[in-house]
């Protein structure tokens, strides 16, 4: 069984005119409801290929990562706002050792303490004596899209061609009467 697909220029044409001739509440309802699928899949792409490259569980990276819609402008982001984040937040473990933390690896005379505050964190020790100590820190989300935008660029870029048009034309079906 063989499925033939044609489609030529005038296909693409008399699709646009008729959209053109679509009222202008139910284009801009479509196109905003589009937008926002379509950002919202964006996003989750977005923190699947962060999480694998910063190897951070996807539900740390979902958790600082927005999506910010405007309808005015019709447009959207996907903002990634992030600090370093703590070792003690991605799981570390005391050991003999030092501390072990999943997908790092461990750190030699590392030690897990809490602050006066009530912080928890992992520390490690600038020298011989006691004091001072330093926090140690995991990987910055935001601080990978910076450094890599091209392939943050692409993923959002191949979302956008293959979902958005079937995604507007579904919203504009489903805003027209019966």
């Amino acid at each position: 069984m063989a499925i033939e697909l044609h489609a030529d220029a005038s296909d693409f044409e008399r699709l646009a005119r008729s959209i053109a001739r679509l009222p202008a509440e139910i284009r801009g309802k479509a196109a905003s409801r589009a937008l926002r699928r379509v950002t919202g899949m964006a996003r989750t792409r977005i923190v699947k290929r962060s999480s694998e490259h910063v190897q951070l569980p996807q539900s740390i990276v979902r958790g600082l990562t927005k999506i910010a819609f405007n309808p005015g402008r019709d447009a959207s982001d996907v903002v990634v706002r992030s600090n370093w984040i703590p070792l003690a937040k991605i799981g570390a473990r005391q050991t003999a050792r030092g501390v072990t933390v999943r997908m790092r690896g461990s750190y030699r005379s590392a030690f897990i303490a809490a602050m006066g505050s009530g912080h928890e964190g992992v520390f490690m020790r600038a020298g011989k004596a006691r004091l001072p100590i330093h926090e140690l820190y995991g990987p910055n989300p935001a601080h990978a899209v910076i450094n890599n935008p091209d392939v943050y660029l692409q993923v959002m870029s191949d979302v956008m061609e293959s979902h958005l048009l079937p995604r507007y034309l579904h919203e504009v079906s489903n805003l027209l009467p019966r």
